[in-house]
C-alpha cells in the first residue's frame, strides 16, 4: 500500500469522528449546559436503585456507624473498605442524616464523577488548547453509561480512586511529579486498583521523569488518611493490611470481568492464580524495560498511550478481577479517543465490553472479552515506544 493510499484510508477512518464534533448545530455552551443537566437528572433517577452491594454492605455500614456513635464506630472492623471511604459514610450518617440514606451514600461518588470529567477536560485541553473537544470529552465522561451505572445505580466508589489516578496523569502531563504522586496516593488510599497505573509509573521512574526519592509520598498519604481511624482505636496493623484481607475474600478467577480468565474453569483457581500474578509482574517489568531502552522521548501523546495500555492490560491479564475494575480503562479510553481520533473505535469497544459486564450476562461477558483483548493488542501494537520501528507521525504535533 502506498503512502498516499494509507493517508487516504486514515482520513476515511478519522474524519467521521472529527466531522461529528465539528458539525453540531448548537453553541458549545448550550451542549455543556444540556449535558450537565441531563447527567444530574439521570443520576437522580437512578439513586433509588438498591444494588446488592448497597443492601448487604453500604446500607449496613451506614446503620452500624449511626448506631455506634458516628466517628466512634471507626474503631471497629465492620467494613472491608479503607477508612477514607468510611469517613464519608460517617458524614452521611451524622451530618447528612436528615437526607435519604441511599442518596447520601451515593452522593460522594456521583459528585466525584464530575471532578473526573473535569480532569479529563484538562488533559484533553493540553492536546487541544483551542476548540470544543475538551468540553465534549468532559461530557463523554459524565454521560458514560458505566460511570452512571457505577455511582448512581450501584453506589460504588470506583470514580473516586480513578479520579486520583486521572489527576496523577494530569500532573505528570504538566511536569508536576509531587502533586502527581500525592494524587496517586489519595487514589490508592481508596482502592488498591489504583495500582493499575504501575506500568506507566515504573516506566517514567526508569526514564527519570519521576524521581525515586519522592516515592515515599505515596505510602505517606495512605498513612495520614488512616490516622483518624487509628486514633479512634482501630489497630494500626489491621489498617495497614486491609488490602491483603480483601485479596483473599473471593475465590474466583474472574468475577464478571471480561478478561482472559472467562475462558478458564474456576476449578483451576489454585493453579492459575499464581501463574497469572507471575505473568502480570513479568509483563509490567518487561513493558517498563522496553520503554526504558527506547531512545524516544515520552511526549504527551505517548504518555496518554502508555497510561491507556497500563489500565487496560492490568485488569485483562490479572486474575480475580471484578467487572468494575475496568473503570479506569473506561475513562482513559475516552481520553485516548480524543488524542488519537483515528482509533476512536477502541473507546467504543472498551465502553461496550465494560457496560455488558455490568449487566452480568455470562455469555456476553465471555464474548466481549475477545474484542476487548483485540483492542488491547491493537493499542500495544500501535505504541512506538514498544514497537520502535513503527511510523510515529501520529505523535508529531501538527501545525
Amino acid at each position: 500500500m502506498t503512502k498516499a493510499s494509507k493517508k487516504t484510508l486514515l482520513g476515511l477512518v478519522k474524519s467521521p469522528f472529527n466531522r461529528f464534533l465539528n458539525s453540531l448545530p448548537l453553541p458549545i455552551h448550550g451542549y455543556l449546559a444540556i449535558g450537565i443537566i441531563l447527567a444530574v437528572v439521570i443520576r437522580l433517577l437512578c439513586v433509588p436503585n438498591k444494588s446488592v452491594d448497597y443492601k448487604f454492605f453500604l446500607a449496613r455500614w451506614y446503620d452500624f456507624i449511626a448506631s455506634h456513635g458516628g466517628l466512634n464506630a471507626l474503631k471497629y472492623s465492620f467494613a472491608d473498605y479503607t477508612p477514607p471511604y468510611l469517613y464519608w459514610i460517617v458524614i452521611a450518617a451524622t451530618l447528612l442524616s436528615g437526607l435519604p440514606k441511599i442518596f447520601t451514600i451515593k452522593l460522594f461518588a456521583m459528585t466525584v464523577d464530575f471532578l473526573c470529567g473535569f480532569l479529563t477536560y484538562k488533559i484533553v485541553q493540553l492536546k487541544y488548547p483551542e476548540g470544543n473537544k475538551p468540553i465534549f470529552a468532559f461530557l463523554a465522561v459524565i454521560l458514560s453509561p458505566t460511570v452512571i451505572y457505577n455511582s448512581a445505580l450501584w453506589g460504588q466508589c470506583d470514580s473516586i480512586y480513578t479520579t486520583g489516578l486521572i489527576a496523577c496523569i494530569y500532573f505528570l502531563s504538566i511536569q508536576k511529579e509531587i502533586p502527581a504522586l500525592l494524587s496517586f496516593g489519595v487514589g490508592l488510599s481508596f482502592k488498591l486498583q489504583t495500582m493499575f497505573l504501575t506500568p506507566l509509573l515504573l516506566a517514567l521512574l526508569l526514564k527519570k521523569r519521576i524521581h525515586w526519592y519522592y516515592l515515599p509520598l505515596i505510602p505517606a498519604v495512605y498513612i495520614i488518611l488512616v490516622l483518624p481511624s487509628w486514633l479512634m482505636g482501630r489497630p494500626i496493623q489491621e489498617l495497614l493490611l486491609i488490602y491483603f484481607s480483601q485479596a483473599n475474600k473471593y475465590k474466583e478467577l474472574a468475577k464478571g470481568a471480561p478478561n482472559i480468565y472467562q475462558w478458564i474453569p474456576n476449578n483451576f483457581y489454585n493453579i492459575v492464580v499464581p501463574i497469572g500474578l507471575t505473568l502480570t509482574v513479568s509483563a509490567i517489568f518487561l513493558l517498563a524495560y522496553i520503554v526504558y531502552k527506547t531512545q524516544r522521548k515520552i511526549t504527551q501523546d505517548r504518555l496518554i498511550h502508555l497510561a491507556t495500555i497500563s489500565v487496560l492490560f492490568m485488569p485483562y491479564i490479572l486474575p480475580k478481577m471484578h467487572e468494575r475494575y475496568f473503570y479506569p480503562a473506561d475513562i482513559l479510553s475516552i481520553i485516548f479517543a480524543f488524542y488519537f481520533p483515528q482509533y476512536f473505535w477502541v473507546a467504543i469497544v472498551v465502553q461496550m465490553a465494560s457496560f455488558f459486564s455490568y449487566l452480568g450476562t455470562p455469555i456476553l461477558i465471555k464474548l466481549f472479552s475477545i474484542p476487548l483483548g483485540f483492542a488491547l493488542w491493537f493499542v500495544v501494537r500501535k505504541c512506538d515506544l514498544i514497537y520502535p520501528k513503527l511510523n510515529f507521525r501520529e505523535y508529531v504535533p501538527k501545525g
